[in-house]
């Protein structure tokens, strides 16, 4: 077997030039700080300006001057509700670095919490917007250039929540239901330009929007009964994220990959044991 196909180089990220969006915190902060790292140039976005700006610069301070280059990452706020903020993200990686290659799309909006027939249509059009049609648009930008590069990655940030009926996230899981749609769609249609496209599901993560989550007793609960016996890190996905970005994951396309702990497993312990007792244990019915 030929010894060149496990060569580590294959997870290097020299050459490629990154759009990562809500890339001021959580996981998209920290896929950022991956890629960096890994050797990708970055074309950072978030709402805020001065904490966007704050990102760039340490990643700049950290991995700039790599092979005496100069800034590997450049910062634009804005709202990527609006097409005009996307197509300006666009523009700026080519001006800054000549193509676009990856795509990370981060969360950047919560999930609005409530029965299905309570949800405000206006609430409806915003997890549409920042949850699918955003990532539509942006996504849409950017494959042109893939293309023309010979090749590039799209990569979503999902959300579990997605392989499973709520009482409580309608509006938000039926959203992530049409970018997964959306991804693999993509994969179908590009796959032969070499243009792949995946899902993470991240599970329990401690990210910025989940710290009431890991304080309550219900998120207690469900840490408690997942195979792990933990909850995740947002470096945890940036090391998926990072292979997804890579050639390592040449093969790659049209998956959604569970980061979960083992949640999807919806493994039981203990149930029969408590109903039958010990005396229960290894007889049949």
């Amino acid at each position: 077997m030929s010894q060149d196909r496990f060569d580590h180089h294959r997870f290097d990220l020299s050459g490629r030039v990154a759009i990562v969006t809500g890339a001021t915190q959580g996981m998209g902060a920290a896929c950022a700080e991956r890629f960096a790292a890994s050797g990708a140039r970055l074309i950072l976005t978030s709402r805020t300006a001065s904490a966007l700006d704050a990102v760039a610069a340490d990643l700049n301070a950290r991995f700039g001057g790599r092979g005496g280059g100069g800034a590997i990452a450049a910062a634009l706020a804005g709202d990527i509700g609006d097409k005009a903020h996307l197509g300006a993200l666009v523009d700026l990686a080519l001006a800054r670095f000549g193509t676009v290659t990856t795509l990370l799309c981060s969360p950047t909006i919560r999930p609005w919490i409530g029965p299905s027939i309570d949800t405000p249509d206006a609430v409806l059009e915003e997890q549409l917007t920042y949850i699918f049609r955003s990532r539509f648009w942006l996504s849409n930008m950017v494959i042109p250039h893939m293309v023309a590069a010979g090749g590039g990655s799209l990569i979503y940030i999902g959300s579990g929540s997605v392989f499973e009926a709520t009482t409580e996230r309608s509006s938000a899981t039926i959203a992530r239901a049409a970018e997964w749609q959306m991804m693999k769609n993509y994969a179908a249609e590009f796959g032969r330009s070499n243009v792949r496209a995946n899902t993470i599901a991240p599970g329990m993560v401690d990210s910025s929007g989940s710290q009431a989550l890991f304080a309550s007793a219900a998120g207690a609960e469900r840490i408690a009964g997942l195979p792990m016996r933990r909850g995740g890190r947002v470096d945890e996905i940036a090391s998926v994220a990072a292979f997804l970005a890579s050639d390592a994951s040449s093969f790659t396309t049209g998956a959604v990959i569970p980061v979960d702990g083992g949640r999807l497993l919806h493994a039981v312990d203990g149930m029969l044991t408590q109903a039958y007792g010990e005396a229960g244990r290894g007889k049949g019915a």
